[in-house]
């Protein structure tokens, strides 16, 4: 699911024009998400040296993903699934996957699983999350207009446009 900003977020605000990737939905009601349309004007390489095992150009643009925290996370679009269910880091935490082939990737795991199986990465710093409810009261006020997600969209060629382009669907 992808969280579109309605033009009623002020311009400059920090969800202005924001394109927001939904990629877990917790029981306990805190939803995170990752923004999709925002380059930090900083590559992979200058940004997280340890995302080059998971993001093969080292000039590729890093994207902010969200307020909350500076932790690096990686979406990728994998060509088999199968064995990633699970992060592969100390302790056991189920991998979200927003849609059956594309997940995210913390860069501490380890790169055997993903050998030959990523299609696409890109790096974002930092998350989006609602606390229980907050998400429901937003979308209830219209804050938000919610399209289906494609993996295209995830990793348009073009991110600025984005916002633009999902409005006018």
């Amino acid at each position: 699911m992808l969280l579109v900003a309605t033009p009623r977020e002020a311009p400059g605000s920090t969800f202005d024009q924001a394109v927001i990737l939904i990629v877990d939905a917790e029981p306990s009601g805190i939803v995170t998400g990752i923004c999709l349309n925002r380059p930090l004007g900083s590559d992979v390489l200058d940004t997280s040296a340890l995302a080059l095992l998971f993001v093969p150009e080292p000039d590729a643009p890093a994207f902010w993903g969200g307020p909350m925290g500076h932790d690096p996370a990686i979406l990728a679009q994998f060509s088999a699934v199968d064995g990633l269910e699970w992060f592969h880091l100390p302790i056991q935490q189920r991998r979200p996957f927003p849609l059956p082939e594309v997940g995210v990737i913390a860069v501490a795991e380890h790169t055997a699983p993903f050998e030959d199986r990523i299609q696409r990465a890109r790096l974002f710093i930092g998350l989006c999350v609602w606390g229980r409810g907050q998400l429901q009261v937003e979308l209830a006020r219209e804050d938000w207009q919610v399209r289906a997600a494609r993996a295209d969209d995830i990793f348009s060629a073009e991110p600025e446009r984005l916002w633009e382009r999902l409005r006018g669907q």
